[in-house]
């Protein structure tokens, strides 16, 4: 609001809820005829009238030509000044600042209004050193060092030409097809190649249909897709295949010996390569682990402190959370148009985590402030040295990416959440076992 002589401006603010604020402001009279007249004295001066020059026009002319639109202006500015003004004169952490509808001001009478709005609540945290935490054990063995070693193994796998035979599983078919249903192509490709083991991308009935094909031959079949198919173009429809076959070829494995085991870095043998993978091995379980026992911590702090939280930020969340899934699905090469997802149930099902996710936010904040948690800026600048040294480019890059407030609040925000869950854990009641 503007300052000067013009009454003094009342407000009150009532609590409607945890989440909601009811301001009420009222306007003395004096003040609203005041921006009234300004406002016309101002059209008066910058508005040209028929037959007059600007700024000559008689003033009852101009408020009898303008004065709803007149009076719609000031009450609009009169009421987003005054809100504005409210919210930082009481420090309130309104979530968005709403428009009055029905708000009309009156020359001569003092112009009262009320605003609901939603601001984030004030947190006292409660219960939460001392949570139980199950905290899994890890345990690698000789079987999952073995099993590691197969699949790097079989990522080294060579395919050559078969002869004398027809396809048969594990084999590797060049193919191009054609797939048509309800009589039109709804897929098609020149060049095609499927390992024939584990039903990618076409499904396991596909892959039993092309065995015993053999390169230069052409075979046509029909599939029945279940509704659920993962993808779309084939999901719930009856799909006529026409495959021509252009090689097949087997799959050898390299030797498992020291020499393959050399390619990888600074390895002297199978052995020292097994190590590796040990290490490896243990260093991911322990990862996994911990993240499962710091969910666990979060899903019981959530519970331990039950309070409302803001809609408009749950929300945000789960709209988050829903453009990374269309982001993820695209990325694997998807037509989100046609998948026919349903956008509102989506959100139905989002909403629980990401109000768990919003609580959670929530809490943390008020546990920083209580527990004097804090992240400097030498810890910001060690992640960030971290983060270079991680993807191998330089420092001065990656400020180059936190340079803006926004980013570097976030990163800040990122790391004092790391500081508290930190705490948490410190203080929690960990034991070993299997989470539920």
């Amino acid at each position: 609001m503007e300052k000067g002589n013009r009454g003094t401006m009342k407000t009150s603010v009532d609590a409607v809820s945890g989440v909601e604020r009811k301001i009420t402001v009222e306007i003395p009279a004096e003040e609203v005829d005041r921006r009234i007249e300004r406002e016309f004295a101002e059209l008066r001066r910058s508005v040209p009238l028929r037959g007059f020059r600007k700024g000559k026009a008689p003033m009852e002319m101009v408020k009898r030509m303008f004065r709803t639109s007149v009076e719609a202006e000031v009450s609009e500015r009169l009421v987003r000044e005054s809100l504005t003004e409210v919210v930082k004169e009481k420090d309130l952490k309104v979530l968005s600042l709403p428009g009055v509808d029905g708000a009309k001001i009156s020359p001569g009478r003092d112009f009262v209004f009320s605003a609901t709005v939603e601001v984030i609540p004030e947190v006292e945290p409660v219960d939460y050193k001392g949570i139980p935490v199950v905290r899994e054990k890890v345990n690698v063995t000789d079987e999952d060092v073995s099993a590691a070693v197969e699949r790097l193994r079989e990522s080294f796998a060579q395919f050559h030409p078969v002869e004398g035979r027809g396809a048969t599983g594990s084999d590797l078919v060049e193919f191009g097809f054609t797939a048509a249903a309800g009589g039109e192509t709804v897929d098609k490709s020149d060049a095609m190649a499927v390992v024939l083991s584990g039903g990618l991308p076409y499904g396991e009935e596909f892959e039993r249909r092309m065995l015993g094909v053999e390169p230069g031959t052409t075979r046509a079949f029909e599939i029945a897709y279940p509704a659920d198919f993962r993808n779309p173009k084939y999901a719930g429809r009856t799909v006529a295949f026409e495959v021509k076959v252009s090689a097949v070829r087997e799959k050898k494995l390299p030797e498992m010996d020291d020499a393959f085991a050399k390619q990888f870095g600074d390895v002297t043998g199978l052995d020292d390569l097994k190590k590796n993978i040990r290490e490896r091995l243990v260093a991911e379980g322990e990862e996994r682990s911990r993240h499962t026992a710091e969910e666990g911590l979060r899903k019981a702090l959530a519970e331990r402190n039950p309070f409302v939280v803001p809609a408009t930020l749950v929300k945000r969340q789960t709209i988050a959370m829903m453009q990374d899934t269309f982001q993820r699905l695209a990325s694997q090469g998807l037509d989100l148009k046609k998948m026919n997802m349903d956008v509102d149930k989506m959100s139905e099902r989002f909403a629980p985590n990401a109000e768990r996710m919003v609580r959670v936010s929530l809490l943390i904040d008020a546990i920083a402030r209580k527990e004097n948690i804090d992240t400097s800026f030498s810890e910001i600048d060690a992640e960030m040295k971290a983060m270079a040294a991680a993807e191998g480019i330089e420092y001065g890059k990656v400020r180059e990416m936190y340079g803006s407030e926004e980013r570097m609040d976030a990163l800040r925000d990122r790391l004092l959440e790391r500081k508290v869950i930190g705490f948490l854990m410190e203080n929690a009641n960990v034991t070993e076992g299997s989470p539920e």
